[in-house]
């Protein structure tokens, strides 16, 4: 059984955290997102406008900063980080890209896509097409955190 390197595993979900973060503000907090999500323009459902814009107590996320969701993402980055630790020998993949690539592959397909089907398509009845520009968004998400993940991790065992 390998050791837990926990330096490396601290350092690598700081960054690769503050990376996945940054990019999720970027791609779910411009105009353009919020015109096309949370709107009727595009036909997103009021239900789901509704729980994002009026109802109270407003998600969590939308106060600003949201303390629980960024502890919250971090945790997940971790997770994350450690199913690198022990699946990287088994990623396909011989360098740290595809090993990313792999890695967000798993973690697009197993929380992010999870969600969507349970929540916006289950719950609020949203339209495939909005699904599909979110998944779009998060495999964005996803990548980034992999590749961020599986080169800092790399790069951190060279120390």
């Amino acid at each position: 059984m390998k050791t837990m390197p926990w330096k490396r595993v601290v350092v690598t979900t700081l960054v690769a955290g503050v990376l996945m973060q940054a990019t999720m503000a970027l791609v779910w907090g411009n105009p353009l997102t919020h015109r096309i999500i949370l709107t009727p323009e595009f036909g997103q459902s009021q239900k789901l406008i509704n729980v994002w814009t009026l109802w109270e107590p407003l998600p969590r996320i939308t106060q600003q900063p949201s303390w629980p969701m960024i502890a919250g993402f971090f945790f997940y980055t971790l997770l994350h980080v450690l199913a690198y630790h022990w699946l990287a020998p088994l990623l396909p993949g011989k360098r740290w890209v595809g090993k990313g690539c792999s890695l967000a592959l798993g973690i697009w397909l197993f929380q992010y896509c999870y969600f969507e089907f349970f929540t916006p398509f289950n719950q609020y009845h949203e339209p495939l097409y909005l699904i599909a520009y979110e998944l779009l968004l998060q495999g964005i998400m996803a990548v980034v955190e992999g590749l961020a993940i599986a080169r800092l991790y790399g790069l951190l065992a060279q120390d």
